[in-house]
């Protein structure tokens, strides 16, 4: 594919990778007609063609499309690449991966506006606030979303409403499902997961589940560290059982 050109999906144009991740990377595109700007998701690599994730994927555009909330990223379309495509990305994408096409984030991760420094204190309680809105939303609909961090939350500045929105519900898990649909491995970023993903004991999630995340993001916010940093999973879980709960002092002036 040249550089230059953009790359033909249905109605859409991609242009260029804008991120990465074990099964998927996203794409930043547009629709050709609207001039619209949009983020498309495809699954991809040995993680992205197992059966599996899959699912995965599969799920996480059942349950997006189904959320409306200002705080929760908005799903746009979705499908399966097909020949065409595949031919034009001459084999950086391959037929029959599905995809997924979302509203484009210009304004980075919170991630990234935590290594730039947030403003204040009424800046980070409103981005809680905003989150937790969009958590009880999700809950009210028996949607765990299992992987809150600041990775997974995006600033959107234009074209749509702007805020704060959280993202990537690809493991997700539907709670009225999860005594036959669930999995038993622990999903996740280790730093950020409750006791119980860290364990993989999936009838056991529940909104606080995410809520603990939540509370891990909001030590980072505050405090600029988490309270127990990420590594291999056994230790993790002794550290959260044993370690002692280490000082939390507020970057924020009193």
């Amino acid at each position: 594919m040249n550089a230059s050109s953009p790359l033909p999906l249905g109605p859409f144009d991609l242009h260029e990778v804008i991120g990465h991740g074990g099964m998927a990377e996203v794409w930043r595109g547009q629709h050709r007609e609207s001039g619209v700007p949009v983020a498309v998701k495809v699954l991809t690599g040995a993680l992205g063609s197992s059966a599996f994730f899959e699912r995965a994927f599969e799920r996480e555009v059942q349950i997006v499309a189904g959320l409306d909330h200002p705080n929760i990223v908005m799903v746009l379309d979705y499908g399966v690449l097909g020949q065409q495509t595949a031919e034009h990305a001459q084999d950086q994408l391959k037929a029959g991966s599905p995809y997924l096409v979302m509203e484009l984030a210009q304004g980075g991760t919170l991630r990234h506006a935590m290594d730039q420094g947030l403003g204040n204190w009424h800046e980070t309680r409103s981005i809680l606030l905003s989150l937790l809105d969009a958590l009880s939303h999700a809950h009210a609909r028996d949607i765990i979303h299992l992987d809150i961090k600041p990775a997974n939350v995006l600033w959107f500045n234009q074209n749509q409403q702007p805020g704060w929105k959280l993202t990537d519900f690809g493991v997700s898990h539907a709670t009225d499902h999860a005594r036959t649909a669930s999995v038993s491995m622990a999903m996740g970023t280790p730093a950020y997961m409750a006791p119980e993903q860290i364990e993989g004991q999936w009838r056991d999630y529940g909104p606080w589940t995410d809520l603990y995340g939540l509370g891990v993001m909001a030590s980072a916010l505050v405090a600029g560290f988490v309270p127990l940093p990420g590594g291999p999973s056994v230790p993790l879980l002794v550290r959260l059982v044993f370690a002692p709960r280490p000082r939390l002092p507020s970057r924020f002036p009193p």
